[in-house]
């Protein structure tokens, strides 16, 4: 689904790795899905970093279902995070190709990720408490409400 057709909202109770399908909506990449309102913010920012280099940002991995969690960790466990704890489960994650978060474009997505609320969050960063990950970016405002 395009982002016109997903209507940016979320409603009824949600646990990691178990959103309905009523709250996903389809990223630009297939298979690739994320939580309704992250998918509308990351298709704004896509369709930026489109004008600026003529192509759509890639992705690697977004809504990850509990399964998939716990399948990636025991593939990965010095990578990715125990099942059920990862943003990726609660659709709020999407996980970019070198060619998107490296170079010029990487650059791009630094300084203008955060105006559509998505941001490579500290831990994943240089010095940060986690791996490594620059190509792991959150939806800060539903990372956020998670907090509450």
């Amino acid at each position: 689904m395009a982002a016109a057709e997903c209507s940016g909202v979320v409603s009824g109770a949600m646990s990691n790795g178990r959103l309905t399908a009523a709250n996903l909506c389809d990223l630009w990449q297939k298979p690739y899905k994320d939580r309704a309102d992250a998918v509308v913010t990351a298709f704004a920012m896509n369709d930026a970093f489109t004008a600026k280099f003529g192509r759509p940002m890639c992705l690697t991995s977004g809504y990850r279902t509990y399964e998939e969690q716990a399948a990636l960790r025991a593939a990965e466990p010095g990578i990715a995070a125990a099942a059920g704890t990862s943003n990726h489960g609660w659709g709020l994650a999407i996980d970019f190709c070198p060619n998107t978060y490296g170079g010029a474009a990487g650059v791009w997505l630094r300084v203008n990720g955060p105006k559509f609320g998505w941001d490579n969050p500290s831990w994943a960063r240089p010095g940060g408490s986690g791996a490594f990950e620059p190509w792991h970016w959150e939806y800060v405002a539903g990372v956020k409400a998670l907090a509450k």
